[in-house]
């Protein structure tokens, strides 16, 4: 297989997943079995209301625009792709250059985005990410102009000495994927039990998967093990003692006698 048709295709597999997964996400933003799903909506809610928006009509305007843009996205490399594999080059090069064109369009927005909403995490992310295209665009457009250049992929003893170690790697990590997610998805909808640290605060510690819906039972199920007490206050921990746990949150609940 020649070196530059390997590097168009990776680089062309690699775009059409990223952007068939994006829009994946916005259709699935929930947490389910062996996905996790990020809610966009509550994020676009938070951007606008630092602006003092806070009619939800226009975060959900905004999130279906940004969504329907990475559908385009997501179609123009899908035809990039269909097009290689029907060895249309031309074609392929073509759409992959609009996928490419609007691929930095979109991200520009979104680096924009993050300027007014001041997001500097975000806005290093997406800068990276349009450099990144525009490297893919040059490697797919410019790599190895001579196509004499070919790799041969021969199942030699090491090959296959790699190959075989590789698929028992897989098949042990896949395993043991399936069986933490057996044993922790448990946690998307169970209430997290509180700890008393002092007298009158409770500590809970919420782990991965846990979101607002378990937030909610929570506090619920706490109310209901405790109808004696009253919630005055809830915090949730100092970003120095989440940091420890990356997955995790803490949530402090003081409480008084009724």
């Amino acid at each position: 297989m020649k070196e530059k048709t390997i590097i168009r295709l990776s680089i062309l597999v690699f775009w059409t997943f990223f952007w068939g997964l994006s829009v994946m996400d916005k259709i699935i933003p929930d947490v389910h079995h062996l996905w996790v799903g990020k809610d966009f909506f509550a994020l676009f809610v938070k951007f606008f209301g630092s602006l003092g928006l806070k009619n939800p009509i226009i975060p959900s305007f905004a999130l279906a625009v940004v969504s329907g843009l990475e559908v385009i996205n997501f179609v123009f490399y899908l035809l990039s792709l269909f097009n290689f594999f029907k060895k249309k080059s031309d074609l392929s090069e073509k759409w992959f250059f609009r996928a490419i064109f609007s691929s930095v369009t979109l991200f520009s927005l979104f680096s924009i985005a993050d300027q007014v909403f001041g997001d500097r995490f975000q806005l290093l992310e997406h800068g990276l990410f349009w450099l990144v295209l525009i490297a893919s665009w040059i490697l797919f457009k410019y790599f190895g102009d001579s196509d004499k250049k070919s790799i041969s992929i021969g199942l030699t003893k090491d090959v296959k000495i790699a190959l075989g170690i590789g698929t028992i790697i897989t098949v042990m990590t896949s395993f043991c994927i399936i069986d933490f997610s057996d044993k922790t998805f448990s946690n998307v909808n169970t209430p997290v039990k509180g700890q008393e640290v002092v007298d009158g605060v409770y500590k809970f510690d919420f782990p991965f998967l846990a979101d607002k819906l378990v937030w909610e039972k929570t506090i619920n199920s706490f109310k209901k093990e405790h109808p004696e007490l009253r919630i005055n206050y809830i915090y949730t921990g100092p970003s120095e003692l989440n940091s420890k746990k990356k997955t995790h949150m803490l949530l402090y609940v003081f409480t008084e006698k009724k």
